[in-house]
């Protein structure tokens, strides 16, 4: 590429940022512009729902960058500028302002948005809220501080990091879970039952098999009923519902959509010239042999570095065992892989000890892998995973054997 193309990228999070980054330290000479909805440089998400729940952070910690990163490597940040429409057939796109801007080549990082309750205000003084952005983290924490009694609706990730800090600050916290236990659908049977115990021990309410009818605010107070006619009521309302990609503007410019941004194992889209990276991209991943999309940190870095070097011509396929890590209570949880197709599930450790690892088998081989407080497996699972190994299932819960013997190819 020539110094006088233009890269633009619209998402200014940590995707968005590793890749003007890469961009950069690969010798593009050529101009970068990135634009963000958010008034904040691109900043780490994870802290969100986590220690920024309780104290205010000195922003320079939070940041991807230092401030002055962007300048010293000519790197144009507008922010607080949302991009209304892409027109891939002129090469341009157009701000909310309607200011028409030109590019070369165009990265989507845009992310992903919170999903929030059919009919739930979204107003500053409002009591429901959710939790994706740093304003959001600054509003819940505000709100914490003065409350009592908060439910969290939604039983995944997000929501149990939002309880465990609730508790941490001396509240009742209930949580409201859709399905018959916290992450049945994600985890399995034998994860949720443990994951249930162990957070009702934490002095968690964890209310199961609940469908919202609807989330009501009074004076005082936030009520939410079921549709069986239970309510609840609270000081604060938290939905941890999920996340929705924020791909409306690749489906706008009539780039191929479906649960985000499709991309291929380059994070090329239907468009050669436009590419998608991080939590809006729907990526091929060679290793599953199947398309995901992880909304993970790790994910939304690494492979924005390998679509920004793909933009610069390299044509190398992305390929990365999906991994995340969640801290709630006491105890660190991590994840690698995706459960799908699973026949057999192999639980190693005890439970209880609050110590464990437990394996997801599709014909013999590891797929995924969940853990309390044991990293050291998942760091093998992933091995395990990549290189697509069959295991011998006994071999695998006896604590006795050696993981790491089981890195045979069979």
């Amino acid at each position: 590429m020539s110094a006088a193309e233009v890269v633009v990228i619209v998402g200014a999070g940590l995707a968005g940022a590793r890749a003007a980054e890469t961009l950069r330290g690969n010798g593009f000479a050529g101009s970068i512009v990135m634009f963000g909805d958010e008034p904040t440089a691109p900043y780490h998400r994870p802290p969100l729902s986590k220690s920024l729940l309780v104290d205010e952070p000195e922003m320079s910690t939070l940041l991807v960058h230092p401030e002055g990163w962007y300048h010293d490597h000519d790197v144009e940040l507008r922010l607080g500028r949302k991009i209304a429409r892409v027109d891939v057939s002129s090469r341009r796109l157009q701000d909310v302002l309607g200011h028409s801007h030109r590019f070369d080549k165009l990265i989507l990082t845009t992310g992903a948005a919170a999903r929030t309750f059919e009919g739930s205000r979204s107003d500053a003084q409002s009591r429901v809220l959710v939790l994706r952005t740093l304003s959001d983290a600054a509003r819940l924490r505000t709100q914490l501080a003065t409350a009592q009694s908060v439910v969290v609706v939604g039983g995944g990730f997000i929501g149990a990091e939002v309880a465990s800090g609730a508790v941490g600050l001396g509240h009742s916290v209930t949580i409201l879970e859709t399905a018959e236990g916290p992450f049945l659908r994600s985890l399995g049977g034998a994860a949720s039952k443990i994951l249930s115990s162990f957070y009702r021990s934490e002095g968690i309410v964890l209310v199961t098999s609940v469908n919202i009818a609807s989330v009501c605010e009074s004076e005082d107070s936030v009520t939410v009923t079921a549709t069986d006619g239970r309510r609840w009521d609270a000081d604060l309302v938290v939905m941890g519902i999920g996340a929705v990609p924020a791909d409306e503007l690749a489906a706008d410019s009539g780039l191929s959509t479906g649960n985000g941004v499709q991309v291929d194992a380059h994070g090329r889209t239907t468009v050669p010239f436009v590419f998608a990276a991080g939590d809006v991209a729907n990526r091929f991943e060679p290793t599953l042999g199947r398309h995901i999309r992880p909304e993970h940190w790790q994910n939304a870095q690494n492979h924005a570095v390998a679509v920004a070097r793909n933009v610069l011509g390299a044509n190398e396929a992305f390929s990365e065992v999906p991994w995340f890590w969640s801290d709630q209570f006491s105890v660190n949880l991590q994840m690698a892989g995706v459960p799908y197709a699973v026949d057999e599930v192999v639980v190693r450790g005890v439970p209880d000890d609050r110590r464990f690892s437990i394996f997801y088998l599709s014909r013999s081989r590891v797929v995924a892998a969940f853990s309390m407080d044991n990293a050291r497996d998942i760091g093998v699972a992933k091995r395990m995973i990549g290189r697509r190994i069959a295991v011998d299932a006994a071999a695998l819960a006896d604590e006795g054997t050696d993981l790491k013997s089981l890195l045979r190819v069979r």
